[in-house]
Protein backbone atom coordinates (compact mmCIF):
# COMPACT_ATOMS: atom_id res chain seq x y z
CA UNK A 1 0.00 0.00 0.00
CA UNK A 2 0.87 3.60 -0.60
CA UNK A 3 0.16 4.65 2.98
CA UNK A 4 2.68 1.87 4.26
CA UNK A 5 5.62 2.85 2.29
CA UNK A 6 4.91 6.74 2.95
CA UNK A 7 4.43 5.72 6.77
CA UNK A 8 7.73 3.45 6.74
CA UNK A 9 9.67 5.77 4.99
CA UNK A 10 9.29 8.23 7.73
CA UNK A 11 9.68 5.69 10.70
CA UNK A 12 12.89 5.03 9.55
CA UNK A 13 14.17 7.83 7.66
CA UNK A 14 17.75 7.41 9.92
CA UNK A 15 18.50 4.18 7.99
CA UNK A 16 17.55 6.10 4.31
CA UNK A 17 14.49 5.22 3.47
CA UNK A 18 13.41 7.32 0.58
CA UNK A 19 9.94 8.31 -1.41
CA UNK A 20 9.06 9.81 -4.62
CA UNK A 21 5.98 11.50 -5.51
CA UNK A 22 3.28 9.76 -7.30
CA UNK A 23 2.48 10.26 -10.71
CA UNK A 24 -0.98 10.81 -12.27
CA UNK A 25 -2.18 8.26 -14.75
CA UNK A 26 -5.85 8.85 -14.73
CA UNK A 27 -5.75 11.72 -16.85
CA UNK A 28 -8.50 14.34 -16.54
CA UNK A 29 -11.59 13.06 -14.58
CA UNK A 30 -14.53 10.97 -16.43
CA UNK A 31 -17.05 13.52 -18.53
CA UNK A 32 -20.44 13.64 -16.77
CA UNK A 33 -23.22 12.19 -19.13
CA UNK A 34 -26.65 13.81 -19.41
CA UNK A 35 -29.02 16.14 -20.84
CA UNK A 36 -30.05 19.96 -21.05
CA UNK A 37 -33.73 20.31 -19.75
CA UNK A 38 -36.00 22.36 -22.03
CA UNK A 39 -39.84 22.88 -22.93
CA UNK A 40 -41.37 21.72 -25.88
CA UNK A 41 -40.13 24.65 -27.82
CA UNK A 42 -36.86 23.56 -27.42
CA UNK A 43 -35.97 26.77 -24.92
CA UNK A 44 -34.12 25.87 -21.63
CA UNK A 45 -34.97 25.47 -18.20
CA UNK A 46 -35.74 26.91 -16.28
CA UNK A 47 -35.37 30.26 -18.43
CA UNK A 48 -33.38 32.11 -15.76
CA UNK A 49 -31.24 35.16 -17.02
CA UNK A 50 -29.43 37.28 -14.11
CA UNK A 51 -28.11 41.23 -14.78
CA UNK A 52 -28.74 43.78 -17.39
CA UNK A 53 -27.11 43.64 -20.87
CA UNK A 54 -26.38 47.32 -23.04
CA UNK A 55 -24.41 47.71 -26.26
CA UNK A 56 -21.12 49.07 -25.82
CA UNK A 57 -20.94 48.03 -22.16
CA UNK A 58 -18.37 44.87 -21.04
CA UNK A 59 -20.03 42.08 -18.93
CA UNK A 60 -19.33 40.99 -15.48
CA UNK A 61 -18.94 37.50 -15.32
CA UNK A 62 -20.21 36.76 -12.31
CA UNK A 63 -23.26 39.15 -12.86
CA UNK A 64 -24.27 38.66 -16.40
CA UNK A 65 -24.85 35.26 -16.10
CA UNK A 66 -27.08 32.35 -17.13
CA UNK A 67 -28.82 29.34 -15.52
CA UNK A 68 -29.63 25.94 -16.77
CA UNK A 69 -30.84 22.69 -15.72
CA UNK A 70 -28.99 19.47 -16.43
CA UNK A 71 -30.32 16.23 -15.81
CA UNK A 72 -27.39 14.04 -14.88
CA UNK A 73 -26.90 10.38 -15.74
CA UNK A 74 -23.57 9.50 -14.83
CA UNK A 75 -21.52 12.12 -12.61
CA UNK A 76 -18.35 13.29 -14.03
CA UNK A 77 -16.99 16.67 -15.33
CA UNK A 78 -18.37 19.04 -17.36
CA UNK A 79 -18.14 21.50 -20.01
CA UNK A 80 -21.42 23.40 -20.93
CA UNK A 81 -20.98 26.33 -23.57
CA UNK A 82 -23.13 28.87 -25.81
CA UNK A 83 -22.08 30.27 -29.08
CA UNK A 84 -21.26 33.42 -29.58
CA UNK A 85 -23.99 36.06 -30.61
CA UNK A 86 -23.22 40.07 -31.08
CA UNK A 87 -19.85 39.98 -29.29
CA UNK A 88 -20.19 37.58 -26.15
CA UNK A 89 -20.95 34.25 -24.73
CA UNK A 90 -21.57 32.22 -21.83
CA UNK A 91 -19.40 29.10 -20.30
CA UNK A 92 -19.22 26.84 -17.31
CA UNK A 93 -17.09 24.18 -15.70
CA UNK A 94 -16.88 21.94 -13.06
CA UNK A 95 -17.51 18.34 -11.69
CA UNK A 96 -21.11 16.92 -11.07
CA UNK A 97 -21.33 14.54 -8.32
CA UNK A 98 -24.72 14.07 -7.43
CA UNK A 99 -27.20 12.62 -10.25
CA UNK A 100 -30.46 13.93 -11.59
CA UNK A 101 -31.62 17.38 -11.98
CA UNK A 102 -28.95 19.89 -11.00
CA UNK A 103 -28.75 23.56 -12.18
CA UNK A 104 -25.93 25.28 -13.65
CA UNK A 105 -24.85 28.84 -13.66
CA UNK A 106 -23.19 30.14 -16.99
CA UNK A 107 -20.86 33.11 -16.73
CA UNK A 108 -20.85 35.48 -19.57
CA UNK A 109 -17.48 37.21 -21.36
CA UNK A 110 -17.55 40.04 -23.97
CA UNK A 111 -19.17 43.03 -24.88
CA UNK A 112 -22.75 43.02 -27.13
CA UNK A 113 -22.38 44.70 -30.14
CA UNK A 114 -25.43 46.15 -30.36
CA UNK A 115 -29.02 46.13 -29.03
CA UNK A 116 -31.81 43.38 -29.98
CA UNK A 117 -32.84 40.07 -28.47
CA UNK A 118 -29.89 37.42 -28.86
CA UNK A 119 -30.84 33.64 -29.39
CA UNK A 120 -27.95 31.53 -28.16
CA UNK A 121 -27.63 27.85 -28.24
CA UNK A 122 -26.40 26.19 -24.70
CA UNK A 123 -24.25 22.67 -25.68
CA UNK A 124 -23.82 19.89 -23.35
CA UNK A 125 -23.05 16.55 -23.95
CA UNK A 126 -25.12 16.05 -27.00
CA UNK A 127 -27.82 17.73 -26.49
CA UNK A 128 -29.02 21.33 -27.00
CA UNK A 129 -31.19 24.40 -25.51
CA UNK A 130 -32.19 27.78 -26.45
CA UNK A 131 -31.90 30.95 -24.17
CA UNK A 132 -33.14 34.69 -25.47
CA UNK A 133 -31.01 37.67 -24.00
CA UNK A 134 -32.44 41.19 -24.38
CA UNK A 135 -29.47 43.73 -25.11
CA UNK A 136 -30.98 47.16 -24.11
CA UNK A 137 -29.36 50.52 -26.71
CA UNK A 138 -26.58 52.31 -25.00
CA UNK A 139 -27.78 54.20 -22.15
CA UNK A 140 -30.96 52.97 -21.64
CA UNK A 141 -30.72 51.59 -18.15
CA UNK A 142 -33.82 53.64 -17.04
CA UNK A 143 -37.12 51.54 -16.04
CA UNK A 144 -39.14 50.79 -18.46
CA UNK A 145 -42.71 52.31 -19.32
CA UNK A 146 -45.11 49.96 -20.00
CA UNK A 147 -49.24 49.18 -19.13
CA UNK A 148 -51.11 45.26 -19.33
CA UNK A 149 -53.19 44.78 -21.88
CA UNK A 150 -56.20 44.33 -21.24
CA UNK A 151 -57.47 40.71 -21.35
CA UNK A 152 -61.32 41.50 -21.63
CA UNK A 153 -62.12 41.13 -18.09
CA UNK A 154 -62.02 43.80 -15.43
CA UNK A 155 -59.68 41.87 -13.75
CA UNK A 156 -57.39 40.29 -16.39
CA UNK A 157 -55.94 43.12 -17.70
CA UNK A 158 -52.90 41.21 -19.00
CA UNK A 159 -54.46 39.25 -21.82
CA UNK A 160 -53.19 36.02 -19.28
CA UNK A 161 -52.55 32.78 -20.92
CA UNK A 162 -51.75 30.46 -18.11
CA UNK A 163 -49.64 27.11 -18.99
CA UNK A 164 -49.05 23.92 -17.68
CA UNK A 165 -50.88 21.86 -15.22
CA UNK A 166 -51.14 22.72 -11.52
CA UNK A 167 -51.82 20.00 -8.94
CA UNK A 168 -52.39 21.18 -5.28
CA UNK A 169 -49.52 20.62 -3.21
CA UNK A 170 -47.10 18.94 -6.08
CA UNK A 171 -44.35 22.05 -7.16
CA UNK A 172 -44.52 23.71 -10.40
CA UNK A 173 -41.98 22.28 -12.99
CA UNK A 174 -40.49 24.24 -16.08
CA UNK A 175 -43.65 23.72 -17.93
CA UNK A 176 -45.94 26.01 -15.51
CA UNK A 177 -45.52 29.67 -16.65
CA UNK A 178 -48.16 32.43 -18.02
CA UNK A 179 -47.89 34.92 -20.59
CA UNK A 180 -48.93 37.85 -20.44
CA UNK A 181 -49.04 41.37 -22.50
CA UNK A 182 -47.72 44.72 -22.25
CA UNK A 183 -47.38 47.63 -24.54
CA UNK A 184 -44.27 49.29 -23.93
CA UNK A 185 -44.06 53.21 -24.29
CA UNK A 186 -40.29 53.58 -23.22
CA UNK A 187 -37.79 51.00 -23.12
CA UNK A 188 -35.78 49.88 -20.29
CA UNK A 189 -35.55 47.26 -17.13
CA UNK A 190 -38.52 46.07 -15.77
CA UNK A 191 -39.77 43.16 -12.83
CA UNK A 192 -43.03 41.85 -12.92
CA UNK A 193 -44.15 39.91 -10.57
CA UNK A 194 -47.85 38.02 -9.76
CA UNK A 195 -48.86 35.92 -6.89
CA UNK A 196 -50.92 34.21 -5.31
CA UNK A 197 -52.19 30.57 -3.88
CA UNK A 198 -48.62 29.37 -3.21
CA UNK A 199 -47.29 30.60 -6.38
CA UNK A 200 -45.10 33.02 -7.97
CA UNK A 201 -45.08 34.41 -11.65
CA UNK A 202 -41.55 36.53 -12.03
CA UNK A 203 -39.54 37.96 -14.51
CA UNK A 204 -36.61 40.74 -14.18
CA UNK A 205 -35.57 41.20 -18.04
CA UNK A 206 -35.76 44.56 -20.30
CA UNK A 207 -38.02 45.75 -23.07
CA UNK A 208 -35.70 46.77 -26.03
CA UNK A 209 -38.59 47.51 -28.18
CA UNK A 210 -41.69 49.72 -27.74
CA UNK A 211 -45.57 48.57 -28.49
CA UNK A 212 -47.64 45.56 -28.13
CA UNK A 213 -45.19 42.24 -26.88
CA UNK A 214 -45.77 39.34 -24.78
CA UNK A 215 -44.11 38.36 -21.67
CA UNK A 216 -43.34 34.62 -20.06
CA UNK A 217 -43.68 34.54 -16.37
CA UNK A 218 -42.08 31.41 -15.19
CA UNK A 219 -44.13 29.98 -11.96
CA UNK A 220 -42.29 29.09 -8.98
CA UNK A 221 -44.03 27.07 -5.76
CA UNK A 222 -46.39 24.79 -4.66
CA UNK A 223 -49.93 25.42 -5.21
CA UNK A 224 -51.84 25.18 -1.75
CA UNK A 225 -55.51 25.65 -2.52
CA UNK A 226 -57.68 23.41 -5.17
CA UNK A 227 -59.80 24.94 -7.64
CA UNK A 228 -59.86 28.52 -8.83
CA UNK A 229 -56.73 30.70 -7.71
CA UNK A 230 -56.58 34.23 -7.89
CA UNK A 231 -53.08 35.52 -8.76
CA UNK A 232 -52.67 39.22 -8.21
CA UNK A 233 -49.75 41.30 -9.76
CA UNK A 234 -47.72 43.06 -7.83
CA UNK A 235 -47.88 46.97 -7.51
CA UNK A 236 -47.90 49.19 -9.89
CA UNK A 237 -50.75 47.09 -11.32
CA UNK A 238 -52.48 45.52 -8.24
CA UNK A 239 -55.82 46.07 -9.09
CA UNK A 240 -55.04 43.13 -12.19
CA UNK A 241 -55.07 39.68 -11.71
CA UNK A 242 -55.83 36.54 -13.52
CA UNK A 243 -57.20 32.81 -12.39
CA UNK A 244 -55.12 29.51 -12.07
CA UNK A 245 -57.07 26.35 -12.15
CA UNK A 246 -55.62 24.01 -9.28
CA UNK A 247 -56.46 20.37 -9.32
CA UNK A 248 -57.19 18.38 -6.14
CA UNK A 249 -55.59 14.86 -6.68
CA UNK A 250 -58.20 12.87 -5.60
CA UNK A 251 -57.72 10.07 -8.14
CA UNK A 252 -54.86 7.98 -9.08
CA UNK A 253 -52.43 9.56 -12.11
CA UNK A 254 -52.10 7.50 -15.07
CA UNK A 255 -48.93 7.08 -17.26
CA UNK A 256 -46.22 4.61 -18.19
CA UNK A 257 -42.57 4.27 -16.77
CA UNK A 258 -39.55 5.58 -18.51
CA UNK A 259 -38.32 2.46 -20.48
CA UNK A 260 -41.15 0.08 -19.89
CA UNK A 261 -41.67 -2.86 -19.80
CA UNK A 262 -37.95 -3.44 -19.83
CA UNK A 263 -35.09 -1.50 -18.18
CA UNK A 264 -36.20 1.41 -16.67
CA UNK A 265 -35.00 4.45 -18.33
CA UNK A 266 -33.16 6.14 -17.22
CA UNK A 267 -32.42 4.92 -13.42
CA UNK A 268 -30.01 6.67 -11.28
CA UNK A 269 -29.26 4.61 -7.92
CA UNK A 270 -27.63 6.58 -5.56
CA UNK A 271 -26.15 5.62 -1.93
CA UNK A 272 -23.94 2.48 -0.88
CA UNK A 273 -25.53 -0.58 -0.29
CA UNK A 274 -23.50 -3.32 1.39
CA UNK A 275 -25.06 -6.83 3.01
CA UNK A 276 -26.00 -5.94 6.46
CA UNK A 277 -25.91 -2.50 6.61
CA UNK A 278 -29.72 -0.56 6.72
CA UNK A 279 -30.30 1.62 3.88
CA UNK A 280 -30.75 5.05 4.82
CA UNK A 281 -32.07 8.27 3.07
CA UNK A 282 -29.12 8.81 0.84
CA UNK A 283 -30.36 5.14 -0.31
CA UNK A 284 -32.92 5.74 -3.28
CA UNK A 285 -33.05 5.53 -7.13
CA UNK A 286 -34.15 7.48 -9.26
CA UNK A 287 -36.86 6.91 -12.12
CA UNK A 288 -38.84 8.83 -14.74
CA UNK A 289 -42.45 9.01 -15.37
CA UNK A 290 -44.76 9.74 -18.35
CA UNK A 291 -48.04 11.10 -17.00
CA UNK A 292 -51.41 11.44 -18.98
CA UNK A 293 -53.74 12.35 -16.07
CA UNK A 294 -52.77 14.19 -12.54
CA UNK A 295 -53.39 12.53 -9.79
CA UNK A 296 -51.59 10.38 -6.99
CA UNK A 297 -48.84 7.50 -7.62
CA UNK A 298 -48.22 5.21 -5.04
CA UNK A 299 -45.26 3.06 -6.83
CA UNK A 300 -43.09 0.36 -5.19
CA UNK A 301 -40.79 -2.12 -5.79
CA UNK A 302 -40.76 -5.79 -5.21
CA UNK A 303 -38.18 -6.77 -2.17
CA UNK A 304 -34.79 -8.33 -2.96
CA UNK A 305 -32.83 -9.74 -0.68
CA UNK A 306 -33.80 -7.98 2.00
CA UNK A 307 -34.46 -4.11 0.74
CA UNK A 308 -36.97 -2.47 -1.89
CA UNK A 309 -38.38 0.91 -3.18
CA UNK A 310 -40.93 2.95 -3.21
CA UNK A 311 -42.62 6.56 -3.18
CA UNK A 312 -45.85 8.23 -2.93
CA UNK A 313 -47.34 11.99 -4.12
CA UNK A 314 -48.86 13.50 -7.06
CA UNK A 315 -48.07 14.87 -10.10
CA UNK A 316 -48.95 16.96 -12.89
CA UNK A 317 -49.16 15.84 -16.67
CA UNK A 318 -46.36 15.80 -18.39
CA UNK A 319 -43.37 13.71 -19.92
CA UNK A 320 -39.95 12.98 -18.35
CA UNK A 321 -40.37 13.64 -15.13
CA UNK A 322 -38.06 12.17 -12.34
CA UNK A 323 -38.89 11.11 -8.85
CA UNK A 324 -37.00 9.23 -6.33
CA UNK A 325 -37.83 5.89 -4.93
CA UNK A 326 -36.68 5.93 -0.88
CA UNK A 327 -34.94 2.70 -0.35
CA UNK A 328 -35.78 0.34 3.14
CA UNK A 329 -34.54 -2.57 4.58
CA UNK A 330 -31.09 -3.99 4.80
CA UNK A 331 -29.41 -6.20 2.12
CA UNK A 332 -28.68 -9.52 3.03
CA UNK A 333 -26.88 -10.86 -0.22
CA UNK A 334 -23.87 -9.53 -2.54
CA UNK A 335 -23.67 -8.70 -5.85
CA UNK A 336 -25.97 -7.35 -8.45
CA UNK A 337 -29.81 -7.33 -7.30
CA UNK A 338 -32.70 -6.78 -9.57
CA UNK A 339 -35.62 -4.81 -8.77
CA UNK A 340 -39.08 -4.32 -10.51
CA UNK A 341 -41.34 -1.09 -10.04
CA UNK A 342 -44.80 -0.71 -11.11
CA UNK A 343 -46.57 2.28 -11.55
CA UNK A 344 -50.43 1.56 -12.77
CA UNK A 345 -49.92 -0.91 -15.00
CA UNK A 346 -46.99 -0.23 -16.09
CA UNK A 347 -43.35 -2.28 -15.24
CA UNK A 348 -39.73 -1.92 -15.55
CA UNK A 349 -36.39 -2.85 -14.04
CA UNK A 350 -33.87 -1.72 -12.24
CA UNK A 351 -30.45 -3.16 -11.02
CA UNK A 352 -28.71 -2.26 -7.35
CA UNK A 353 -25.06 -3.42 -6.63
CA UNK A 354 -25.28 -4.95 -3.30
CA UNK A 355 -21.54 -4.29 -1.63
CA UNK A 356 -20.03 -7.80 0.59
CA UNK A 357 -19.94 -7.02 4.36
CA UNK A 358 -15.79 -6.46 4.17
CA UNK A 359 -13.82 -3.65 5.57
CA UNK A 360 -11.32 -4.87 2.88
CA UNK A 361 -12.77 -6.20 -0.21
CA UNK A 362 -10.32 -8.44 -2.22
CA UNK A 363 -12.26 -9.52 -5.25
CA UNK A 364 -10.63 -10.07 -8.67
CA UNK A 365 -10.63 -6.72 -10.35
CA UNK A 366 -12.14 -4.66 -7.69
CA UNK A 367 -10.23 -1.52 -8.09
CA UNK A 368 -9.63 2.24 -5.63
CA UNK A 369 -8.12 5.36 -7.31
CA UNK A 370 -6.66 7.75 -4.49
CA UNK A 371 -5.67 11.43 -4.46
CA UNK A 372 -2.83 12.53 -2.31
CA UNK A 373 -2.82 16.03 -0.35
CA UNK A 374 -6.03 17.27 -2.47
CA UNK A 375 -3.83 17.05 -5.65
CA UNK A 376 -5.48 16.09 -8.54
CA UNK A 377 -2.46 15.41 -10.23
CA UNK A 378 -1.23 12.96 -7.61
CA UNK A 379 -2.57 10.01 -7.63
CA UNK A 380 -2.63 6.26 -7.34
CA UNK A 381 -5.19 3.28 -8.52
CA UNK A 382 -5.04 -0.09 -6.98
CA UNK A 383 -6.69 -3.40 -8.20
CA UNK A 384 -6.95 -6.89 -7.04
CA UNK A 385 -5.82 -9.76 -9.37
CA UNK A 386 -7.06 -12.88 -9.75
CA UNK A 387 -3.92 -14.72 -8.44
CA UNK A 388 -3.21 -15.51 -5.34
CA UNK A 389 -0.36 -16.07 -2.78
CA UNK A 390 -0.10 -18.98 -0.60
CA UNK A 391 2.38 -19.51 2.55
CA UNK A 392 2.37 -20.85 5.72
CA UNK A 393 0.33 -18.57 7.36
CA UNK A 394 -2.53 -18.96 4.60
CA UNK A 395 -3.59 -17.51 1.36
CA UNK A 396 -3.53 -14.26 0.24
CA UNK A 397 -5.65 -11.96 -2.10
CA UNK A 398 -2.77 -9.80 -4.31
CA UNK A 399 -2.96 -6.26 -5.04
CA UNK A 400 -1.33 -3.99 -7.59
CA UNK A 401 -0.97 -0.94 -8.40
CA UNK A 402 -0.10 1.83 -10.60
CA UNK A 403 2.36 4.90 -9.38
CA UNK A 404 3.42 6.27 -12.59
CA UNK A 405 6.83 4.78 -12.68
CA UNK A 406 6.52 2.96 -14.64
CA UNK A 407 4.77 4.79 -17.10
CA UNK A 408 1.26 3.71 -17.24
CA UNK A 409 -0.59 1.08 -17.80
CA UNK A 410 2.08 -1.33 -16.26
CA UNK A 411 1.25 -2.37 -12.72
CA UNK A 412 3.40 -2.91 -10.01
CA UNK A 413 3.12 -5.05 -7.04
CA UNK A 414 0.99 -3.35 -3.92
CA UNK A 415 0.45 -6.20 -1.03
CA UNK A 416 -1.19 -9.22 0.27
CA UNK A 417 -4.01 -9.41 2.18
CA UNK A 418 -6.08 -12.22 3.90
CA UNK A 419 -9.43 -12.50 6.42
CA UNK A 420 -10.07 -14.12 8.95
CA UNK A 421 -13.46 -13.69 10.66
CA UNK A 422 -12.91 -10.04 11.99
CA UNK A 423 -9.34 -10.02 11.63
CA UNK A 424 -7.76 -8.66 8.70
CA UNK A 425 -4.36 -9.86 8.06
CA UNK A 426 -1.12 -8.13 5.81
CA UNK A 427 1.50 -10.37 4.38
CA UNK A 428 5.04 -8.32 3.82
CA UNK A 429 8.77 -7.71 4.10
CA UNK A 430 9.38 -5.69 6.88
CA UNK A 431 13.25 -5.93 6.35
CA UNK A 432 12.82 -3.92 3.00
CA UNK A 433 10.88 -0.84 5.17
CA UNK A 434 12.84 -1.63 8.51
CA UNK A 435 16.30 -1.81 5.88
CA UNK A 436 16.85 -5.14 7.95
CA UNK A 437 20.33 -6.81 6.28
CA UNK A 438 18.39 -9.58 5.17
CA UNK A 439 14.38 -10.25 4.52
CA UNK A 440 11.81 -10.23 6.85
CA UNK A 441 8.47 -11.53 6.03
CA UNK A 442 5.60 -12.08 8.34
CA UNK A 443 1.87 -11.23 8.81
CA UNK A 444 0.41 -9.15 11.24
CA UNK A 445 -2.74 -7.74 11.66
CA UNK A 446 -3.85 -4.49 10.44
CA UNK A 447 -7.41 -4.49 10.98
CA UNK A 448 -10.23 -6.08 13.27
CA UNK A 449 -14.12 -5.37 12.81
CA UNK A 450 -15.62 -7.64 15.58
CA UNK A 451 -14.20 -5.35 18.59
CA UNK A 452 -15.35 -2.13 20.46
CA UNK A 453 -13.83 1.08 19.95
CA UNK A 454 -10.68 1.55 22.63
CA UNK A 455 -9.54 -1.81 21.45
CA UNK A 456 -6.08 -2.52 20.85
CA UNK A 457 -3.46 -4.88 19.56
CA UNK A 458 0.23 -5.38 18.89
CA UNK A 459 1.11 -7.07 16.09
CA UNK A 460 3.56 -9.08 15.80
CA UNK A 461 3.58 -9.98 19.26
CA UNK A 462 7.37 -10.96 18.79
CA UNK A 463 7.81 -7.92 16.69
CA UNK A 464 9.35 -7.27 13.47
CA UNK A 465 13.27 -8.48 14.36
CA UNK A 466 16.23 -8.00 12.72
CA UNK A 467 18.99 -6.56 11.85
CA UNK A 468 20.50 -2.89 10.00
CA UNK A 469 24.29 -2.92 9.53
CA UNK A 470 24.80 -6.17 11.84
CA UNK A 471 22.66 -4.05 14.74
CA UNK A 472 19.85 -6.02 16.10
CA UNK A 473 16.77 -3.91 15.73
CA UNK A 474 13.02 -4.78 16.64
CA UNK A 475 10.14 -3.19 16.27
CA UNK A 476 6.03 -3.74 16.49
CA UNK A 477 2.80 -1.73 15.69
CA UNK A 478 0.11 -0.70 18.13
CA UNK A 479 -2.95 -0.64 16.98
CA UNK A 480 -6.00 1.05 18.56
CA UNK A 481 -9.81 1.75 17.39
CA UNK A 482 -10.25 5.24 18.04
CA UNK A 483 -13.81 4.91 15.87
CA UNK A 484 -16.61 1.91 15.36
CA UNK A 485 -19.17 2.10 12.78
CA UNK A 486 -19.46 5.97 11.61
CA UNK A 487 -19.74 7.94 9.13
CA UNK A 488 -16.98 10.05 7.37
CA UNK A 489 -16.90 12.82 4.74
CA UNK A 490 -13.87 12.01 1.96
CA UNK A 491 -13.54 15.22 0.02
CA UNK A 492 -11.53 15.25 -3.03
CA UNK A 493 -11.13 17.17 -6.78
CA UNK A 494 -14.26 15.18 -7.54
CA UNK A 495 -16.26 16.40 -5.25
CA UNK A 496 -17.34 15.21 -1.59
CA UNK A 497 -18.62 11.62 -0.74
CA UNK A 498 -19.84 10.35 2.83
CA UNK A 499 -19.11 6.87 3.38
CA UNK A 500 -21.26 5.17 6.57
CA UNK A 501 -19.93 2.18 8.91
CA UNK A 502 -16.38 3.30 8.97
CA UNK A 503 -13.45 1.74 11.23
CA UNK A 504 -10.80 4.85 12.42
CA UNK A 505 -7.83 2.87 13.30
CA UNK A 506 -4.71 4.53 15.10
CA UNK A 507 -1.78 3.06 14.06
CA UNK A 508 1.90 4.09 15.88
CA UNK A 509 5.06 2.37 16.12
CA UNK A 510 6.92 1.04 19.36
CA UNK A 511 10.49 -0.27 19.72
CA UNK A 512 12.05 -2.94 21.86
CA UNK A 513 14.71 -0.36 24.31
CA UNK A 514 15.88 -3.96 26.18
CA UNK A 515 14.82 -7.19 26.17
CA UNK A 516 10.55 -7.44 26.70
CA UNK A 517 10.75 -3.19 27.06
CA UNK A 518 8.73 -1.77 24.11
CA UNK A 519 8.66 2.23 23.98
CA UNK A 520 6.14 4.32 21.95
CA UNK A 521 8.28 6.40 19.52
CA UNK A 522 5.79 8.86 18.03
CA UNK A 523 7.66 11.71 19.77
CA UNK A 524 11.14 10.03 18.09
CA UNK A 525 10.66 9.71 14.65
CA UNK A 526 7.62 12.40 15.06
CA UNK A 527 4.99 10.19 13.21
CA UNK A 528 2.18 7.98 13.78
CA UNK A 529 -1.01 7.24 11.31
CA UNK A 530 -4.50 6.99 11.10
CA UNK A 531 -6.55 5.06 8.91
CA UNK A 532 -10.53 5.03 7.42
CA UNK A 533 -11.99 1.66 6.53
CA UNK A 534 -15.46 1.68 5.05
CA UNK A 535 -17.50 -1.68 5.32
CA UNK A 536 -18.09 -3.09 1.79
CA UNK A 537 -15.56 -0.35 0.20
CA UNK A 538 -11.86 -0.70 2.27
CA UNK A 539 -9.84 2.03 2.59
CA UNK A 540 -11.37 4.87 1.95
CA UNK A 541 -8.52 7.95 3.72
CA UNK A 542 -5.39 7.85 5.51
CA UNK A 543 -3.52 10.72 7.52
CA UNK A 544 0.27 10.79 8.46
CA UNK A 545 0.50 12.96 11.49
CA UNK A 546 3.19 14.08 13.92
CA UNK A 547 3.98 14.39 17.05
CA UNK A 548 1.86 17.58 17.87
CA UNK A 549 -1.23 15.80 15.91
CA UNK A 550 -0.54 18.12 12.28
CA UNK A 551 -1.44 15.74 9.19
CA UNK A 552 1.57 15.76 7.30
CA UNK A 553 0.49 13.38 4.57
CA UNK A 554 -3.23 12.95 3.08
CA UNK A 555 -4.43 9.85 0.77
CA UNK A 556 -8.19 10.10 0.21
CA UNK A 557 -10.62 8.20 -2.14
CA UNK A 558 -12.33 9.85 -4.83
CA UNK A 559 -13.39 6.41 -6.63
CA UNK A 560 -13.96 2.64 -6.71
CA UNK A 561 -15.41 -0.37 -7.91
CA UNK A 562 -16.39 -3.48 -5.85
CA UNK A 563 -17.06 -6.57 -7.74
Amino acid sequence: MKKHFFYWMALFLVIGIGCQKELSFEGTNTPAKGSLQADVTGDCLPKTINGTYFAGVALVADTNTITVAVNVITTGSYVITTDTVNGYFFRATGTFTTPGVNNVTLRSNGTPFASGINNFVVTFDSTVCDIQISVLPAGGGGPAVFTLVNGGTPANCASAVVNGTYTKDVAVTGANSVNISVNVTTVGTYTITATGGGLTFSKTAAFITTGVQTVNLPATGTPTIAGANTITFAAPFASCSFSVNVINPGGPAVGTLGGAPSACTPSTVSGIYVVGGALNTTNKVQIELNVTTAGTYNITSNTVTGFSFAATGSINVGNNQLIDLAGTGTPTTAGPQVFTVTFGSSTCTFTVNVLPNDYLPRTTNSNWSYEFDDDATDSLYRVAIAATKVVPAGTFNIFMSNDGNPAPPALDSSGYYRRNGGDYFEWFDAGSFVGYDNPSWTEYILLKDNVAATTNWKTPTNGFAGTVSGTPIKVRFSYTILEKDVPKTVVTSTGSATYQNVIVVQEKLEVEVAPGVWQDATSTIDYYGKSYYARGIGLIKFEALNASNVVTFLMELRRFQIF
